[in-house]
């Protein structure tokens, strides 16, 4: 077939001469965000008495992700919480006091400086909070080994100038 162009199926998906994504690029990702949301907002996993304090109204998804970073990384003070979910002191200060008085974690005072406080996973939480992120992380530690290295580092790249973009 001499002369023939065979089009790239990066060509067919909108990808511009100037390496911008195009229309099709920019669907996709959308959908598989959706996806990806569609699949984690089921509570599977997460323990009866966080369920009920969600279905009752009194914790939000916004909680969800605060006390995972607690879990994840704390004990934490709270400019470090704030530095880590992306906003205020104020408003990590007030979504760790509505996470203290659910009960999900505790609130203490820096042995070494008393200006601070540190928040913590409450000690009836722990054990459940250890086996929801393990479950949770699972299939994301396994994604990023099949990636391997460099494409598991583009991807959070990219997911960081995404989030600057979304924000």
């Amino acid at each position: 077939m001499a002369g023939t162009t065979v089009e790239s199926p990066i060509a067919r998906r909108g990808i511009r001469a100037d390496g911008a994504a195009g229309d099709d690029e920019a669907c996709d990702l959308f959908l598989a965000f959706i996806r990806l949301a569609r699949n984690t907002k089921d509570h599977g996993g997460i323990p009866s008495r966080v369920r009920a304090l969600l279905e009752e109204g009194v914790l939000a998804p916004r909680h969800m992700t605060t006390f995972a970073i607690v879990a994840m990384h704390g004990p934490l003070s709270v400019s470090e919480l704030a530095r880590r979910e992306g906003c205020a002191t104020t408003t990590a200060s007030l979504l760790a006091t509505q996470l203290a008085d659910a009960g999900l974690v505790e609130r203490r005072e820096d042995t070494l400086d008393r200006r601070k406080t540190v928040i913590s996973v409450s000690p009836s939480f722990r054990k459940d909070s250890e086996n929801v992120l393990r479950a949770r992380l699972a299939p994301l530690r396994r994604a990023l080994v099949r990636m391997g290295p460099d494409r598991a580092r583009a991807m959070l790249e990219g997911l960081a100038v995404l989030a600057e973009e979304i924000t």
